[in-house]
């Protein structure tokens, strides 16, 4: 086996590797969103009636907003092209580990390989698309408004309080 194909079966291990890592840090993000959000209701009967607290509560609910926003519209997209993309990788490795061979098996084999390389590279493609899409359109929980008229002193229809 020479350096390169030492070299290209590393780098297939090392994507394999870093996708795997990627899609189940993010799985692990639904994890933490669920035990953030039982934490936030068990914090806001814990404050009671004490405006600090529940305030502080407030806050921490806003961020939490924040994040299930990205995990339940961006997320999903951003690991299905990353899936896409490895599947992409591992075929076009398939690709060139059976060019050139000269049985009926192989060269079928290389063209379902051509194949599913070229629909995998659409795939990742379209999620990528529709996760950087989503990013920028899907809209963001803000409280500034909120913030903003509190410290004018008028409520949301403009109205002094």
């Amino acid at each position: 086996m020479s350096n390169l194909a030492l070299v290209a079966a590393a780098g297939i291990l090392a994507v394999t590797i870093a996708t795997i890592a990627y899609v189940r840090y993010r799985q692990n993000e639904t994890v933490v969103l669920r035990r953030d959000a039982d934490l936030a209701a068990t914090l806001r009967e814990l404050a009671g009636t004490d405006a600090a607290r529940l305030a502080a509560v407030d806050e921490f609910e806003i961020g939490l907003y924040e994040r299930l926003f990205y995990s339940r519209a961006i997320g999903p997209r951003a690991r299905s092209a990353a899936w896409a993309l490895l599947a992409t990788v591992l075929t076009i490795a398939a690709v060139i580990a059976l060019d050139g061979q000269d049985n009926i098996v192989s060269v079928v084999a290389w063209a379902c390989s051509i194949v599913l390389a070229v629909a995998f590279g659409i795939a990742a493609v379209v999620f990528a698309a529709l996760a950087g899409y989503s990013a920028l359109t899907t809209p963001r929980v803000s409280f500034a408004d909120s913030y903003a008229d509190e410290a004018t002193g008028s409520d949301a229809s403009g109205a002094d309080l």
